[in-house]
This record gives C-alpha cells, structure tokens and sequence, in this order.
C-alpha cells in the first residue's frame, strides 16, 4: 500500500502525509513525490522545505490527504 501512495503522489503531483523512522526518530512529514527508484524516493519535503531522500523500508505509513493540500 505504501508503494501505491508514493507512486500516486508521483503520478498525481499530489502531497502525500508519511510517518518516517530514521535512526529511531520517528517524524510525521508532508511530503511531494519526485522521482521513484528501486529502495529509495526523492520528495520535496514541507517539513524541512527542500528537497530529500528517503529510503522506502523507513516509510511506517503513508496517507493521501483529504484536501491534497500541505
């Protein structure tokens, strides 16, 4: 399901909610999906407002949202 919602805010250009664990730290963001490659996506992230890499396996849950607005 994870792969689906990054695919579709991929395809759509729509912002995408995902909770993601790096090194333990756990963090909600609003993300914009750019590219997809095998283990990993690039997104404009509207936490850190620039552009980021996260690897898929650290993606816990993501969700399309309701107003597809950050």
């Amino acid at each position: 399901m994870i792969k689906y919602i990054l695919k579709k805010s991929f395809e759509d250009n729509i912002v995408i909610q995902i909770i993601y664990d790096k090194d333990d730290i756990i963090t909600k963001r609003n993300i914009k999906v750019k590219e997809i490659y095998e283990n990993k996506i690039k997104a404009y992230c509207y936490l850190r407002r620039d552009i980021r890499f996260f690897k898929i396996d650290n993606i816990l849950s993501a969700k399309l949202l309701k107003d597809r607005s950050k």
